[in-house]
């Protein structure tokens, strides 16, 4: 784990996107943003979050995947059940994403794992900035 034992003083700061990727059937890997991407993930001691993660290129892609997404608002760290909770408040596309997203946390050494809790099998992986 970071530098403490509690994940929510651990969690705070600035992310760098390492990858945002999900892992379909027979280990097929798939990167919505491409392998590429950047992005970073900021929470705040006062319980704010924001993120933003974007193709590298952006270029309005034929094929309908997205190419930047962007969110804002509370969050909430569940020791318990080791889950953040990021409760939107605006995003880049209002209605595309719920109000509330669930994730899943693990840190370890420098990095923050990230699995959203929506049935996909998912991971957005982070380091620390």
């Amino acid at each position: 784990m970071a530098t403490t034992d509690d994940p929510r003083k651990a969690i705070v700061g600035a992310w760098r996107l390492v990858h945002s990727v999900e892992h379909g059937p027979g280990g097929v890997r798939r990167y919505p943003f491409g392998e590429d991407a950047v992005g970073y993930i900021m929470y705040s001691e006062t319980g704010v979050m924001a993120v933003q993660i974007a193709r590298r290129v952006r270029a309005g892609d034929a094929e309908g995947r997205p190419d930047y997404l962007a969110y804002f608002g509370r969050y909430e760290v569940d020791t318990e059940n080791r889950l953040v909770r990021h409760h939107l408040e605006g995003q880049l596309r209002p209605g595309d994403l719920s109000d509330l997203l669930e994730r899943s946390y693990e840190f370890y050494n420098d990095k923050l794992s990230l699995r959203p809790r929506d049935g996909t099998d998912r991971e957005i992986l982070w380091q620390r900035a």
